[in-house]
This record gives structure tokens, C-alpha cells and sequence, in this order.
């Protein structure tokens, strides 16, 4: 299945993954509702890459991704991920809300953010 980007940000999106900080993409939801008739969705369900569901809210047409769809777009996360030393500023800024007189180079050394850094 040949994805534009596009089609790949709506994916991931369906899935929330489309956070470029997040070292693995964790898929948490797995649903679109969009109008009825919508272009994008409708060419996503021809190449296979989403599947329509019944679901009783409202007046739109509910999708929701299939297996492929779903590994196409965790796959995809790697083009939109920061760098590793990306990550870990970013960690570092999440932390300095709670450590607000915390440096960098004490985020970076200090034992008891080992495992901060290491996860970013």
C-alpha cells in the first residue's frame, strides 16, 4: 500500500501518534469522524488502509483503522521522530517545571535522572 504523507499524518493522528517527541509510538485511540462522503477517507478505504463502523452519534461517517493501516502509520513515526538529543531537551524542559532551578548539565549527570534521559 503507497501512502502519501498526508494520508500517513492522518493515520497517525487516528491512532495519536503523531507526537514527534515520543521515543515508540503507543497507540491510544483508533477512530475518525468525519463527514459523509469525505475524499480523504474515502480514497483511505480503497487502498485499504481504514475500514468504515457503524457508530449510533450524530451524522458522520465513522473509520477506524485497519491492521495495515495501523502498522503503515507506526511505521511512518520514525520520519516525523526528533533525534534522541531532541528528546532529552525536551525532557528536560517537562522537568524544569517541577525543578525550576534545575541546569541542564544537572539533568544530564545528576543520578536521579537517569532513567528521564533515558527514556526521552
Amino acid at each position: 500500500m503507497k501512502l502519501t504523507n498526508d494520508q500517513l499524518y492522518t493515520l497517525r493522528h487516528m491512532l495519536g501518534i503523531n507526537t514527534p517527541y515520543d521515543r515508540v509510538p503507543k497507540p491510544y485511540r483508533d477512530y475518525a469522524a468525519v463527514p459523509p462522503g469525505d475524499a480523504e477517507f474515502l480514497e483511505l478505504e480503497r487502498l485499504g488502509a481504514v475500514e468504515r463502523y457503524t457508530a449510533s452519534l450524530g451524522e458522520y461517517t465513522y473509520f477506524r483503522c485497519t491492521e495495515a493501516g495501523k502498522l503503515a502509520a507506526i511505521r511512518s513515526h520514525k520520519t516525523i521522530r526528533k533525534t534522541k538529543p531532541q528528546r532529552r531537551y525536551s525532557a528536560y524542559l517537562d522537568m524544569i517545571d517541577a525543578f525550576q532551578d534545575l541546569t541542564f548539565k544537572e539533568f544530564l549527570t545528576r543520578p536521579e535522572f537517569k532513567e528521564d534521559r533515558e527514556n526521552a
